[in-house]
C-alpha cells in the first residue's frame, strides 16, 4: 500500500520533509501541497518534481478523498486548528513542534486524535540522532545503573553582520522574523521553538515527567522581544534531576557542541551529533561510537520512515499526543517559572 500524502504548510522547515518522504518513495508519495503563498507553494512543487495538486486553503486537503496523511508545517499558533481538522478529516497526521500552545488546546488534539482512532506523531526529529537512541538503549539495559543527571542541549551562536552605524554596536539587533517576531503566534521566545528540542529529548532519555520545574531566561543577542536563552532545571519523582540549556545567543560548550551528557552510578554517557561516549567508573579513558556520514538532514527522514512504519503496521509513534502534551508542559511550567521566580510543581 501507498500512503498518499498532503503537505500543509509549505515553508522552509518543510523542505528538509519533502526530502523524507522522497526517501519513501516506495512506500508513500506527495499528491497535494497547501499554503497561503503561492510563492511557497512554486517552491515545494518545483522540489517535490511532479505535478501534485495545489490548494491556498488547507481545509480543501483534507477533503480530498485522495489524501491518506498529512505534514503539518504551520506556525505556533496555527497547530491546534489544523491538527484537530485533520484528526476530524480522518486523516493520520504528522506535526511539527511545538504540538501546540497551550494544554486546552493540547486536550483538544488528545479527544480529537482519539475519537478518529488515526495514527498521529509529533515530529521530534532529534530523538533519530543515533547517539540518542543508542544511549537510550544503553539505559533501559541499565548500563549506568541509576541515573543521575540529564544535561540536554541544543544552542546556537546568532550572530548578525556588524552594522556601520556605531550606535549599534551594543545593543541586540532588532530582527523581523516573520511571523516568529510576534509572541502571540510564536508562544513565547526560543525556549517553546528551538528549545522544544533539548528537551522532548531529555524527557525521551529520562523516561518520566518532571515533578518540579525551575527556569531563568535571558536575552543576550538576538533582539525578538522575548528570550533567546533559557536555563531549566528539572527534578523528576526518583529523585533524579535534569537540565535544558538552550540559546540563540551562544554555543553550548566544548569545541564540538554537546548534545547530552548523562551521569549515573556506573559512569556517565555523553554525545555530540556523530559520536557517542561512554565511560564506565574507574576507567580512564571513554569508549567511543562513531557514526560517520550521519547529517541533520538523515534525521527528518528517519522520522518520516518512522511515521509510515507507524501507519503500516499499525503502532504508536515514539512521540504521539501523551509525550508531546508532556514536552509542552515542561515548557510552559518553565516559563511560569521565570515569570513568577519560583519553581513550579507538575501534577
Amino acid at each position: 500500500m501507498t500512503i498518499r500524502v498532503g503537505l500543509i504548510g509549505c515553508g522552509g522547515i518543510m523542505h528538509p520533509h519533502v526530502e523524507g518522504w522522497k526517501a519513501v518513495s516506495d512506500r508513500a508519495e506527495i499528491v497535494a501541497l497547501a499554503d497561503v503563498s503561492p510563492e511557497a507553494l512554486a517552491q515545494r512543487k518545483a522540489q517535490v518534481g511532479r505535478e501534485v495538486k495545489a490548494y491556498t486553503d488547507y481545509l480543501d486537503l483534507l477533503a480530498d478523498p485522495n489524501v491518506d496523511a498529512v505534514d503539518i508545517a504551520l506556525p505556533h499558533h496555527l497547530h491546534r486548528g489544523a491538527i484537530v481538522a485533520a484528526a476530524n478529516a480522518g486523516k493520520h497526521l504528522m506535526t511539527e513542534k511545538p504540538l501546540c500552545l497551550t494544554l486546552d488546546e493540547a486536550a483538544d488534539i488528545e479527544a480529537a486524535v482519539k475519537k478518529a482512532g488515526i495514527v498521529m506523531m509529533a515530529a521530534h526529529n532529534q530523538l533519530f540522532f543515533p547517539p540518542v537512541l543508542q544511549a537510550k538503549q544503553m539505559l533501559l539495559k541499565g548500563d549506568l545503573g541509576k541515573v543521575y543527571m540529564i544535561w540536554s542541549f541544543d544552542c546556537s551562536e546568532r550572530r548578525a553582520a556588524l552594522a556601520l552605524d556605531k550606535s549599534t554596536w551594543h545593543t541586540p539587533p532588532k530582527l523581523d522574523w516573520g511571523w516568529r517576531s510576534d509572541p502571540a503566534k510564536m508562544g513565547g521566545g526560543e525556549y517553546i521553538d528551538t528549545g522544544y528540542h533539548p528537551t522532548y529529548r531529555l524527557l525521551f532519555l529520562a523516561g518520566q515527567t518532571p515533578a518540579e520545574v525551575t527556569a531563568m531566561m535571558g536575552s543576550y543577542r538576538v533582539g525578538l522581544g522575548e528570550e533567546d536563552t533559557a536555563n531549566v532545571m528539572m527534578k523528576f519523582a526518583d529523585g533524579s534531576l535534569g537540565h535544558v540549556f538552550t540559546s540563540w545567543a551562544m554555543n553550548a560548550p566544548g569545541s564540538r557542541p554537546l548534545l547530552f551528557s548523562i551521569m549515573g552510578e556506573g559512569g556517565q554517557i555523553w554525545a555530540e551529533a556523530d559520536k557517542l561516549y561512554f565511560q564506565p567508573i574507574g576507567m580512564h579513558t571513554p569508549s567511543v561510537t562513531e557514526y560517520p556520514g550521519w547529517s541533520y538532514g538523515r534525521t527528518f527522514q528517519a522520522e518520516i520512515a518512522h511515521f509510515v512504519d507507524a501507519i503500516g503496521k499499525g503502532y504508536e509513534p515514539l512521540h504521539s499526543v501523551a509525550e508531546a502534551t508532556n514536552t509542552l508542559r515542561v515548557i510552559l511550567a518553565a516559563y511560569t517559572s521565570t515569570d513568577s521566580g519560583r519553581s513550579v510543581t507538575l501534577a
